[in-house]
């Protein structure tokens, strides 16, 4: 039996089995337009991972062992980077950098101190 990369790959993204050409090999962009071609637009590929978190649920989806037989792990995960990257959704969420933080007086305390072969 041929590996199912498309389809593997698919259901990481969108929690459903569809039928898509399969090229006998991981394509991320023939992934991106044959989802686009079955009704997942990458704006509802977005939307439905957004939901998946929000709800505390996983997000790629697990593939089941039957689909993803024989399917490489590295080559999957990286066929699944690039295609979560052609969809524009490598991140979720964008935060801004975290602000610098105030120590408290003991981590200060600890900041400070010196290591006894330190030499000071």
């Amino acid at each position: 039996m041929t590996a199912r990369w498309q389809a593997a790959l698919g259901y990481a993204l969108t929690g459903c089995e569809l039928e898509l050409v399969e090229p006998g090999r991981p394509d991320p962009q023939a992934l991106v337009e044959g989802l686009d071609a079955t009704g997942w637009p990458a704006s509802r590929v977005g939307e439905h991972a957004r939901e998946q978190v929000a709800v505390e649920s996983t997000w790629p989806h697990a593939v089941p062992t039957a689909l993803r037989t024989g399917c490489g792990a590295a080559q999957f995960a990286a066929a699944l980077g690039l295609a979560r990257e052609l969809l524009r959704l490598t991140a979720l969420e964008v935060r801004p950098p975290s602000g610098r933080l105030k120590l408290n007086p003991d981590e200060e305390r600890l900041m400070r101190e010196v290591p006894p072969h330190h030499g000071s």
